[in-house]
């Protein structure tokens, strides 16, 4: 995925300054805005006094020298740490002069310069703190802002629901304003937190959308971004040829919009080059040659950052070392020296793959082990997978095995992850090929058989893949302005040719009826073939899907499974309200559709925090965390993973009522304590849990409110220091008497 942030305008007179002696000049610049600042911030009784009106301006000042170097060092020198330094600045002034206005203005630049994912909980803080500001100021202009970088920073941490809800609000005020830029701006949001929810049919609606408003009011910007993120959808989707079209469409248009700007224009060029790594393309290494002596010089520190990136990936990927070794070793030693500075991750990678086309293997197996030190560090998982998989490699080359094996089951687990089928697969027959040159058959055996389902597996994702594309481009041809000419010749033709037609169309029906013939027995036979390997298969993988996997294999070794107990868990319950007096007004199919709509979602929610679903009862859905395996941070999943099912639900709602749909509301309780754990019955078994625990998490669920997480003492005092919570009181609780309760609300 091609993900970047193209350089804005280059700030002439402060980048000459910087180039001479950036990290000194920062420092006396930072030091004497924050003793300006300092000395004009104390806010005095008369606000509109020549004194306290001059220094607002000095603080709008240096707010402003503060913004336009943060943008410099993030846009154009790509040095985040800095940039998010003076963006904290910027806000400790802000905050320092008691103006909301500023206050807000330095929130927003914070957020719409610095990388969100460096640091998300802190850009949390400074959106959530303008939202409250917004709301005092009555300003729908502000309103949309702080909503659509609400939108964006939940995208940046992958909460496509949070990002839905938020970019929704945006389309609303943009609509209400009647302005057609915001809703463009607003229309891409929304699109993007459609893809992150796999709705990609949906999601391509949209960018469409955007794109014909912003050709219809042909705003230049807005062009180039719908351009771009639609260049992007079509890569991510594998469309590659429809994502160099309009790459190539927002590359014409940058030459016209930014005619001097050389750096804009070559991040095109490296978008295009992205583009054909990406879909396997021959890369000409000249293109990426001539970006690298671009960037160098003309200092675009950024764009040679990324290049460098670019280049280094593609030749890693083609397993072209020797040409990996003279990039870093030959033409630009320094950049080697640079990143063991900057990035010793990725320097000790490259110094292992050197020390290996040497022939040093002790020196590479040293420096693999440096570079397997700071991997806990990289929040990239693919790329962390990929490195653990080239780490076997090297091993199994070396002939050390054992430990070939050790890193390859660590690439595998996780790509499992992400997941990352490709790097699963890669993995997985690498773990089949050592374990039967070592004679452990089994193994072999055990992975040659997940590396056949593997292949299964991407093989439909494939076809599931294909037929979104199918979906595409079909709305993409519905939405084609048709030629009235080229309609006019089409009829002619139909006319001429409507015997032929009709003669192909009997040959080809004969054709059709021959080939499902054949068809048919041929699935017949291979249908006969497989199925008692398909029973095996559906009978474990239902097993599975009732019983935990540890409990699941206890039950296959040795035919029973003992019940467990558990000292502490997290137990929630949740209900939908009104649903029995709504269901009583819907057919049996469409109460099923809903209920499987909404607990499909639940699922998958519980299945990412690591909770075990235990079962359902109508609407009611149980599940537990810190089972069959303890952990220490199950109240905390629990409760994370219950503010995320209100998430879903409040995004549902705002959907469903704009749509005339029925929606409903969710209550959920949650409560720590021991229970006991296993399986009941003979015929139809079930994994279920008991205890007195179970009992009082029903009752928070009764005794809690529509859209809120109703939490016991117990589980408060395991969450208090990660949540805002409401202490509600001593709630009455059926058969329980008076229970300290508290209302958990998002993170502090």
């Amino acid at each position: 995925m091609i993900v970047r942030i193209h350089p804005e305008a280059t700030f002439k007179t402060t980048a000459g300054f910087i180039l001479l002696s950036r990290n000194g000049l920062l420092f006396i610049l930072v030091f004497f805005l924050a003793a300006q600042a300092f000395c004009t911030s104390r806010p005095s009784v008369k606000s509109s006094s020549p004194r306290e009106m001059h220094r607002t301006d000095l603080d709008s000042i240096n707010m402003e020298r503060l913004f336009q170097l943060s943008t410099f060092y993030c846009n154009y020198l790509g040095d985040m740490k800095t940039a998010d330094s003076l963006c904290d600045e910027a806000i400790r002034i802000a905050e320092m002069s008691f103006r909301p206005e500023l206050r807000l203005m330095a929130y927003f630049h914070y957020l719409e310069i610095t990388d969100l994912q460096t640091d998300f909980e802190k850009a949390q803080k400074y959106g959530l703190k303008a939202l409250e500001l917004v709301k005092l100021l009555n300003n729908l202009n502000l309103e949309w802002r702080v909503y659509k970088n609400l939108a964006e920073l939940y995208l940046s941490a992958e909460r496509y629901n949070a990002a839905l809800m938020y970019s929704y609000k945006a389309i609303g005020i943009a609509g209400a304003m009647e302005k057609n830029s915001l809703r463009v701006a607003s229309y891409l949001l929304f699109a993007r937190s459609l893809e992150g929810k796999k709705q990609k049919n949906e999601a391509h609606s949209y960018f469409l959308n955007a794109i014909e408003l912003s050709e219809k009011i042909k705003d230049p910007l807005l062009m180039l971004d719908c351009y771009n993120q639609l260049s992007r959808f079509y890569s991510n989707n594998k469309m590659f040829e429809q994502s160099i079209k309009f790459k190539l469409k927002e590359g014409e248009l940058t030459k016209k919009v930014f005619p001097n700007d050389k750096v804009k224009q070559m991040w095109v060029q490296w978008d295009l080059l992205s583009i054909e790594r990406i879909s396997g393309s021959l890369v000409d290494e000249r293109n990426l040659q001539d970006l690298l002596t671009f960037s160098i010089s003309r200092k675009a520190n950024k764009l040679k950052l990324y290049t460098f990136a670019l280049y280094r990936t593609y030749l890693i990927d083609a397993e072209k070392t020797d040409r990996l070794y003279d990039l870093y070793n030959r033409e630009y030693p320094k950049e080697l020296k640079d990143l063991a500075k900057k990035e010793p991750a990725i320097y000790y990678k490259l110094m292992a793959y050197f020390k290996e086309k040497e022939k040093a293997s002790d020196s590479a197996l040293f420096y693999f082990r440096k570079a397997e030190v700071l991997m806990p560090a990289e929040s990239n998982k693919v790329k962390v997978s990929q490195f653990y998989y080239r780490f076997g490699q090297f091993l199994s080359r070396q002939g050390r095995n054992g430990e070939a094996i050790e890193k390859f089951h660590t690439a595998y687990n996780i790509a499992k992850e992400v997941p990352y089928f490709d790097l699963m697969l890669l993995s997985s027959s690498e773990l089949e090929g050592l374990y039967y040159s070592m004679g452990d058959y089994q193994d072999a055996y055990l992975y040659s058989v997940t590396t056949r389902n593997l292949g299964d597996s991407i093989n439909d994702m494939s076809r599931k893949e294909q037929m979104i594309i199918n979906g595409i481009n079909r709305e993409q041809q519905v939405r084609d302005k048709i030629n009235e000419e080229q309609k006019r010749e089409s009829e002619r033709m139909i006319r001429q040719k409507k015997t032929e037609r009709n003669m192909m169309a009997v040959f080809v029906a004969f054709l059709f009826i021959l080939s499902f013939v054949i068809f048919r027995n041929y699935r017949i036979q291979k249908k006969s073939n497989i199925r008692l390997d398909q029973e095996k298969k559906r009978s474990e993988s239902l097993l599975l899907n009732i019983l935990p996997g540890e409990t699941a294999e206890e039950l296959k070794q040795t035919g029973k499974a003992k019940a467990k107990h558990f000292a502490e868990v997290t137990v929630m319950f949740t209900d939908f309200k009104d649903f029995t007096q709504a269901s009583e007004k819907m057919k049996a199919d469409e109460l099923v559709e809903e209920i499987h709509f909404y607990f499909s979602e639940f699922d998958r929610i519980v299945t990412r925090y690591g909770i075990e679903k235990i079962k359902t009862i109508g609407d009611s859905y149980m599940c537990v965390g810190g089972l069959p395996v303890y952990n220490d941070s199950h109240a905390k999943d629990v409760v994370s993973c219950a503010l995320e099912f209100q998430e879903f639900m409040e995004v549902q709602k705002i959907l469903r009522s704009h749509s005339g749909k029925t929606w409903f509301e969710l209550r959920i309780g949650i409560h720590t304590g021991p229970v006991i754990a296993g399986i009941v019955g003979t015929r139809k078994f079930a994994y279920d849990i008991w205890g007195d625990t179970v009992n009082t998490a029903s009752r928070m669920e009764t005794s809690g409110e529509p859209g809120k997480v109703n939490i016991s003492g117990a589980t408060y005092e395991k969450v208090k220091d990660y949540f805002s919570c409401t202490y509600r009181g001593k709630v009455q609780a059926k058969h329980k008497g008076l229970v300290d309760m508290y209302f958990a609300d998002q993170h502090s």
